[in-house]
């Protein structure tokens, strides 16, 4: 849990960390969305341009599908590098091996 009494849980952004790629998909993403209720709406009632109803649909979807997965990879590299900058360097040790004598002892501390 992160403890946020003295610090936000986020660092605040300082710029808008959009590409233009990703802007141009969100608002066709909208305005897909938008188009396929509108032309839904329409072939419903009047029986007539339920093709374009149709492609604006397949034409959400496939926005939608590339707009999420850019938002999850985002939210990946982020929880990436905020563990990075959070884990300890740790050197390396050499391990060591548990002997029968040394489980026994942590079963005896257990069973107490």
């Amino acid at each position: 849990m992160t403890d946020t009494s003295t610090r936000p849980a986020r660092a605040a952004a300082t710029r808008w960390d959009r590409s233009a790629l990703q802007t141009s998909a969100e608002l066709l993403l909208g305005l897909s969305f938008a188009a396929t209720m509108a032309f839904g709406g329409y072939a419903a009632a009047t029986g007539q341009m339920a093709v374009f109803a149709q492609g604006a649909g397949i034409v959400f979807l496939v926005t939608l599908t590339c707009v999420l997965v850019s938002w999850f990879r985002a939210v990946e590299r982020e929880e990436r590098a905020d563990h990075r900058a959070a884990a300890p360097v740790v050197p390396p040790t050499v391990p060591v091996p548990l002997t029968t004598a040394a489980i026994a002892a942590v079963d005896a501390e257990y069973r107490r």
